[in-house]
């Protein structure tokens, strides 16, 4: 294990997963007064919010080749310096185009750095169960930051206006890409031509089942926390700093069910189980969420238990991208694939909801939510087969 590696570099390449889910979470709180101060319309404001999954939908894989091609530690430090630059020039932009071109640049550098995580925090600790702890920190980098930019954009807002915004995050991806260089190892890269790469990694079932597990996992999970503060706000008439509480609280709650997944992997759970269980709970939860007979208080219960229970699956797709990557050089482009459905999931998932709900009430949305929980028990046990025919060393 390299010098650099242990605890402390993980942390050091979970703060730049922190910054990649705060760049995500920053843009929900910051349009009304962006669309105030620009002039934007709602179309214009919708481009701002959507920049990321277009282009995670577009190159995910492509991302995920960059980095087993040229190094995961420095397509990781040229992600975080872009976001940087990149959120400090949308602090400065006067018009629609100067912040939609920030916009698209901080979306590369989140790619860049979230495709090379998996394989930095695998690096960071020799394969067993503190790795596996590990991958269960990585899987909680985007509710975490997430969470933390809902929390803290209305002080800086109503402080520093948008634009103090931006620049506190590009300020704190500055900071990230040093600590970065400093603590992270580097993971052996390059040997494996692009077109091999993907040829190899799309032959691979495991990596496949794991990409497709995580669209539908994002599908169900983004549509909670898309919708809910239009529910609250328009079905409840809650007030918007109530309805952002309680939306950045279910965010919140995913980040114990990461954890957990990582640490039941360490114990030795099968992957496939854990899979099994996370999507019948969330089918159970779907079922209490959507079922308008109930009290709200049992059903934003139901809420935070979803997300709860949910967050056991990315714990359990990235130590699977690192354990069923064809070899270590195939890790970042497994990982680019898983997010590349990540964002489709991320962006088909709201839009069926929305069209179920508008045609039959938001109850009518749980047949959308349970074809996607039953998908990713599919996957789950596509998973459980393949594993249960590997060595158990590898696991």
């Amino acid at each position: 294990m390299s010098p650099q590696a242990g605890w402390p570099a993980a942390l050091a390449v979970f703060a730049g997963g922190l910054v990649c889910g705060a760049y995500v979470g920053k843009v929900p709180p910051a349009l009304p007064a962006q669309r105030e101060a620009l002039g934007l319309s709602l179309v214009e404001s919708g481009f701002i919010a959507t920049t990321f999954n277009l282009i995670g939908l577009a190159g995910g894989m492509f991302f995920g080749l960059l980095c087993d091609r040229l190094g995961h530690k420095r397509v990781g430090l040229a992600g975080l310096g872009l976001m940087a630059l990149a959120g400090a020039g949308g602090a400065l932009a006067s018009d629609f185009f100067a912040l939609l071109l920030t916009r698209f640049l901080e979306g590369v550098g989140f790619m860049l750095y979230a495709v090379a995580g998996s394989a930095l925090m695998a690096a960071t600790m020799p394969a067993g169960r503190e790795r596996l702890k590990a991958m269960g920190l990585w899987s909680a980098y985007m509710p975490t930051g997430a969470s933390v930019a809902l929390l803290a954009a209305p002080p800086l807002l109503a402080a520093w206006g948008w634009r103090g915004l931006w620049a506190v995050l590009a300020t704190a991806a500055a900071m990230s890409f040093v600590l970065v260089a400093r603590a992270a190892p580097a993971p052996r890269f390059g040997g494996v031509g692009f077109v091999r790469l993907a040829r190899e990694s799309l032959s691979q079932p495991a990596g496949l089942a794991l990409a497709a597990l995580f669209a539908f996992y994002v599908a169900q999970w983004t549509s909670v926390m898309v919708w809910l503060p239009t529910f609250l706000a328009e079905e409840r008439a809650a007030a918007q700093g109530t309805a952002s509480l309680l939306t950045a609280l279910m965010v919140l709650a995913n980040v114990p069910g990461n954890l957990a997944g990582g640490w039941l992997l360490s114990r030795g759970v099968r992957r496939g189980r854990l899979i099994l269980f996370a999507c019948a709970a969330m089918a159970a939860t779907d079922v209490a969420m959507l079922t308008p007979v109930l009290p709200d208080a049992l059903r934003y219960v139901a809420c935070l238990a979803f997300s709860l229970c949910a967050g056991v699956i990315p714990a359990c797709v990235f130590s699977g991208v690192v354990v069923h990557a064809r070899t270590p050089a195939h890790v970042g482009t497994t990982n680019g694939l898983v997010m590349q459905t990540s964002q489709a999931g991320q962006f088909f998932g709201p839009i069926a909801l929305a069209w179920l709900a508008a045609g039959g009430g938001w109850s009518a949305s749980l047949w959308a939510m349970l074809g996607f929980a039953a998908g990713g028990a599919l996957c789950g046990l596509a998973v459980a087969r393949i594993e249960h025919k590997a060595k158990p060393a590898r696991l």
